[in-house]
């Protein structure tokens, strides 16, 4: 039977965090693109979406049909009764953007002041923009929590193991023999 050594379980565990490690940084520079891209593609539907509310909104009162906390990234669906015409639908996302004390207290049927795009040749119809909330969304950079944290998170990886900035000009072997001998 083979004695348990810590040190020895240690440097193993080592080993696999150091290779990870490694995986990561490879990947590293492709997260940041896709990081960027998604960040970028984040603050142009925001921007967008500001853009359409003070060109085409209207102020109405909705009412709250169902909320869905957890569909990508939230939502609100709401119900707008217009004088002449049929039902028209409003949804307010992501909600990440609104206080979750405030999400918590809305309820189906509530009534809810909004600003929003009606339908129509727009790139952002139907969506809306709680009239309370609409000048912190306003301020708001449109980047959401996930995308944020993509890009964080390979940022650590960078600055813990940079040697992404390195690969093809190290040969494999040579890496593996350095990880390898840790072991």
């Amino acid at each position: 039977m083979v004695a348990f050594s810590p040190s020895r379980f240690g440097r193993r565990v080592l080993f696999l965090f150091d290779f990870l490690l490694w995986f990561l940084a490879a990947l590293a520079p492709l997260m940041f693109l896709a990081a960027f891209l998604f960040g970028f593609d984040q603050v142009v539907q925001h921007r967008g979406l500001l853009a359409d509310l003070e060109a085409h909104g209207k102020t109405v009162w909705a009412r709250v049909d169902k909320i869905e906390p957890e569909e990508r990234g939230g939502r609100i669906y709401l119900f707008y009764e217009p004088e002449s015409g049929p039902t028209e639908l409003a949804i307010i996302a992501p909600l990440e953007f609104y206080p979750a004390a405030w999400v918590r207290t809305l309820e189906p049927g509530q009534s809810l002041e909004i600003l929003w795009v009606p339908p129509g040749p727009y790139r952002h119809a139907r969506q809306a923009v709680p009239r309370i909330y609409y000048e912190s969304v306003r301020h708001h950079p449109g980047l959401t929590r996930e995308v944020i944290s993509i890009f964080l998170f390979f940022l650590l990886v960078v600055v813990v193991r940079p040697h992404f900035l390195f690969l093809g000009f190290v040969p494999f072997e040579q890496i593996l023999d350095k990880a390898l001998s840790r072991a």
